[in-house]
């Protein structure tokens, strides 16, 4: 028999077995999705001035205020609330009426002094997840993208911007920066640190401008493996009102964005103002400075968080090119540690060819993220080769075993 016709043969017999498989599908179990949680929880309002009815309202509202910490302490990892500790208590307190879809005084009694309540409570979960990752509490404790910061600084000396990616290597003090930096490291993201960057790297003079565009900002965050760049500019000016002979005023403004590495996209943006007066030059530029950029920090950090908590909650379809599928034994096997991996969903065989295969599938996450999923998987099955991953895209070499 020719080669040409075992290669005929060996492809009709994948296509009659591939056509078997897609009609048994994979049995799925579906859950239904958890949209509020209803807990049990008991207040205790004092009776001021023999007023039992005031007492009753502030017993309710402790309870209620305890149903809504006691599903968060549930849903949110432990890390992510000590490390939001002020932000988590500014949203329950303030914003509880939104959690609670509805609750129940099961019973109630009062005493001398105070008044207890016991309260079935039914708390909104998918508010409650919305409101404080639009806060920049993480809903799950995944690794958070390393940032390189690229922002310019102008204080009110400087004729010109300074930065640190120039041929002019700029080290000095930046209040705004640093006080950004500070706001971000305390949401858990790592910092790159640019003083070894520009020490220990050789930056192409191409870079050399205070106003990088987002290209050359993406190109200098992948090649200090950065997740996110954070770029943009600072600057401290007078202003021109003077109260009196010696008090002057102030103005900082820091403005910037942040861009994912790996695909381009800006996911935050902010630009936070900060005035103030002194009799001190010095000391007006920095409280400036500082304030507009521990603003910023604030506004980029939550931002960044809700971007990758989003990216990690939608599906995207990706595709995966799959060569050396004449070992079918071996196609079935890499086929079912697709379908079997987390975050996949809804496999689907697009096309097959001899030795060849097109596989689409939906995934929660990116492609990069499945293809350390897969090579993590086969681990002692079988042998793969992953030597494409762009976008939306995987090309997956099966070896012979």
């Amino acid at each position: 028999m020719s080669v040409s016709s075992k290669t005929i043969i060996r492809f009709v017999f994948a296509v009659f077995f591939f056509s078997i498989v897609l009609i048994v599908p994979d049995v799925v179990q579906s859950k239904n999705q958890i949209l509020t949680k209803t807990v049990m929880v008991m207040g205790t309002g004092k009776i001021h001035q023999k007023n039992p009815a005031k007492a009753r309202e502030e017993a309710i509202a402790g309870s209620l205020v305890s149903a809504v910490e006691r599903v968060a302490v549930e849903l949110f990892p432990l890390e992510s609330l000590v490390r939001n500790f002020h932000t988590f208590n500014e949203m329950i307190y303030d914003n509880t009426d939104k959690f609670i879809q509805d609750y129940k005084v099961l019973a109630e009694f009062p005493s001398k002094n105070n008044y207890r309540v016991m309260v079935k409570a039914t708390v909104s979960i998918n508010t409650l997840k919305k409101l404080m990752s639009s806060a920049g509490v993480l809903l799950e404790e995944k690794p958070l993208p390393r940032i390189l910061v690229l922002i310019s600084d102008q204080n009110l000396e400087d004729r010109l911007p300074k930065y640190w990616w120039g041929q002019k290597k700029y080290f000095s003090k930046s209040f705004s920066i640093n006080a950004l930096v500070e706001t971000i490291k305390t949401k858990g993201f790592p910092i790159i640190d640019t003083h070894i960057i520009a020490q220990n790297t050789r930056i192409d003079p191409l870079y050399d401008t205070p106003d990088l565009n987002d290209t050359e900002a993406v190109n200098l965050g992948l090649s200090s493996q950065a997740g996110v760049v954070i770029v943009g500019k600072s600057v401290a000016s007078r202003s021109p009102n003077i109260i009196g002979e010696n008090i002057k005023s102030f103005k900082g403004i820091v403005s910037a964005r942040a861009i994912r590495t790996d695909t381009g996209t800006e996911i935050a943006a902010t630009m936070r103002t900060s005035v103030t007066t002194n009799t001190n030059e010095i000391a007006g530029a920095r409280d400036v400075l500082s304030r507009a950029g521990s603003l910023a920090g604030e506004d980029l950090a939550s931002q960044i968080v809700a971007a990758w908590q989003k990216q990690k909650e939608q599906f995207n379809i990706l595709e995966i090119i799959i060569e050396g599928t004449g070992d079918i034994a071996n196609f079935e096997k890499l086929r079912r540690i697709i379908n079997n991996t987390s975050g996949v969903k809804n496999l689907q065989i697009k096309e097959l060819k001899p030795d060849e295969a097109t596989i689409m599938v939906d995934f929660q996450g990116i492609a990069k993220e499945l293809a350390d999923a897969l090579m993590l998987n086969t681990s002692g099955s079988i042998d793969i080769n992953i030597y494409e991953v762009s976008q939306d895209r995987l090309r997956i070499e099966l070896m012979p075993g």
